[in-house]
């Protein structure tokens, strides 16, 4: 009965413990960095500008903000970029300035500068035969606020 009463106590002590979502917001106000879920093992983590808008954002596979250990987990391109056309879309890109690639190893990272935006998009090449192979992609946009917000 002990056992029973000391695990009931700790589950209660430990939901007391970790703050909700609506306790951080009404003691914080609006965050500056949010994570979404946007398809199944990939998430959209974006960084505002004081106008609440879009700054930058990072699509990669889900991981603990407390850094551990983890394989690597890979992404298709397809689905990659039906994303970026969601977060910024084609026709609001604006012109091709530049493209650079750099390569080390199995790894690439292809970098486009447009006019109103810059998009990096790193990928893993040892695996020919897989579709998986984006590792992240970055995003970010060229607007006055967001350079004042750094």
């Amino acid at each position: 009965m002990r056992i029973i009463a000391e695990f009931v106590f700790l589950a209660a002590a430990s939901l007391l413990l970790a703050p909700g979502s609506q306790d951080l917001h009404s003691r914080y106000g609006e965050p500056d960095v949010e994570r979404f879920t946007v398809r199944p093992g990939i998430a959209v983590m974006v960084e505002y500008g004081s106008d609440r808008l879009a700054c930058q954002a990072l699509i990669e596979p889900p991981r603990s903000i407390i850094y551990a250990e983890q394989p690597a987990a890979l992404m298709r391109s397809e689905t990659v970029t039906e994303i970026l056309e969601e977060i910024a879309p084609s026709s609001e890109r604006g012109m091709d300035l530049e493209t650079s690639i750099s390569s080390m190893g199995c790894s690439e990272s292809r970098r486009v500068e447009y006019e109103n935006v810059t998009i990096v998009r790193a990928t893993h090449n040892c695996l020919p035969l897989t579709p998986e192979r984006e590792t992240q992609t970055t995003v970010a946009f060229k607007r006055d606020t967001c350079r004042r917000s750094k």
